[in-house]
């Protein structure tokens, strides 16, 4: 060996100083990025937490427009006492099965309004305007005639309490 000698401590390896050597490269705790170099390092962190306060915003955005916007009523629901399951979707549809009375399942369409806090069930195309909403005939079932209508809703930690407008019944249904 000639007169290169390597100097070692813990944190780097530094070769013999001289014309036309390489930079010293830093090891372990001192090797960060961009190389010590404060300007770069900056830069990469305002990168960094530019991409995350974004992130951030779009994350709480969509879940407020997911909280205020979405129908909070849209599931399974099962009425312990009566036996009456209902399937609300999120096209406009319920699903009625009362398995005590009817055999299937009966469709429904229905409409909420989120801000006076109102659940209509109906059979027909509009929102109660349309004939078939008044019609008693055989052919709609036994659970679209009972639960045709416009209710109130009150909605606590998976219950939801369905309280008739006109006469003031309630049902209470959990939520599976």
């Amino acid at each position: 060996m000639n007169k290169e000698k390597t100097v070692r401590d813990n944190k780097s390896v530094c070769p013999p100083q001289g014309e036309g050597q390489r930079e010293i490269r830093r090891e372990g705790s001192y090797s960060m990025i961009a190389e010590n170099d404060e300007k770069k390092r900056s830069k990469l962190w305002r990168i960094a937490m530019t991409v995350s306060s974004v992130l951030i915003i779009i994350i709480a955005v969509f879940f407020g427009i997911r909280l205020f916007t979405s129908n909070p009523l849209e599931g399974k629901w099962i009425n312990e006492g009566s036996g009456l399951v209902m399937r609300i979707q999120g096209n406009g549809t319920a699903s009625l099965e009362w398995p005590d009375e009817s055999d299937g399942s009966e469709e429904l369409r229905y409409h909420v309004d989120l801000k006076s806090k109102t659940f209509t069930l109906y059979q027909g195309e509009e929102d109660g305007t349309s004939q078939e909403v008044y019609d008693t005939s055989a052919e709609s079932g036994f659970a679209a005639e009972t639960m045709e209508g416009t209710y109130d809703y009150s909605l606590e930690q998976g219950e939801l309490t369905l309280t008739e407008r006109e006469y003031g019944d309630q049902m209470v249904f959990e939520k599976e």
